[in-house]
C-alpha cells in the first residue's frame, strides 16, 4: 500500500500538547499527542488529532503571599480555531448534547479536530469546561463526548477515507 493510500488513522486523546500557550493538555499524555500529530505532518503521515476543545483546560497553579500553590482557571479563546460548521449530537442521561467541531493545523501539526460542548443549544455546556474536571459524571460525559462524538465525525467522511480509531488510555 502506498502512502498516498493509506487510510487516515484519528489518533483520539483527552489533551493535545501543541503549544504552553493552548491549554487544551495537562502534562505527559498531552505533549505525546501533540508530537505525534506533528511528527505526522513532517513525515506526511496520514494521522489526524481528535479531541475536545477545553473552555477552561487543565489548572495554571500560581503561589500564595504565603509560599502555597494554588489552582486558577482561565475561560480561554482561541482565534486561530477554524469552526468547520459541522456539528454532531450525542445522548448524555437521555439528553441530545450537541457538539460543534473545531479544527487547526496552526502548531505544525496534521488536523486537529475538537469537540465543543459550550454552544447555545445545550443545557450541558459544562461538559467541555475543564481538562478531567471535577466529578465522574463529568469525567464520563467527557469520555462519551470524545469517543461516540468523534465516531459519528469520522463516520461521515467514510467514503473520502476510511477511520482507524487509535483509543490513549486517559484514565488518571
Amino acid at each position: 500500500m502506498t502512502q498516498q493510500h493509506l487510510p487516515t488513522v484519528a489518533y483520539f486523546s483527552m489533551e493535545f500538547g501543541l503549544e504552553s500557550s493552548f491549554k487544551i493538555y495537562a502534562g505527559g499524555l498531552g505533549i505525546l499527542a501533540g508530537d505525534y500529530i506533528k511528527g505526522a505532518r513532517d513525515i506526511g503521515a496520514p494521522i489526524i488529532g481528535i479531541g475536545i476543545k477545553w473552555k477552561q483546560g487543565y489548572t495554571d497553579q500560581r503561589i500564595d503571599p504565603d509560599g502555597k500553590p494554588y489552582d486558577t482557571f482561565h475561560n480561554y479563546m482561541y482565534e486561530f480555531l477554524e469552526d468547520t460548521g459541522v456539528q454532531v449530537c450525542v445522548k448524555i442521561r437521555n439528553i441530545d448534547v450537541h457538539c460543534k467541531v473545531w479544527r487547526t493545523e496552526h502548531f505544525g501539526n496534521n488536523p486537529l479536530y475538537l469537540l465543543d460542548t459550550d454552544i447555545p443549544q445545550n443545557s450541558d455546556s459544562w461538559i467541555t469546561g475543564q481538562l478531567y474536571g471535577w466529578f465522574g459524571e463529568e469525567r464520563i460525559a467527557q469520555e462519551i463526548v470524545l469517543g461516540i462524538g468523534e465516531s459519528r465525525r469520522c463516520g461521515r467522511y467514510k467514503s473520502r477515507s476510511m477511520c482507524i480509531i487509535s483509543m490513549r488510555d486517559t484514565r488518571r
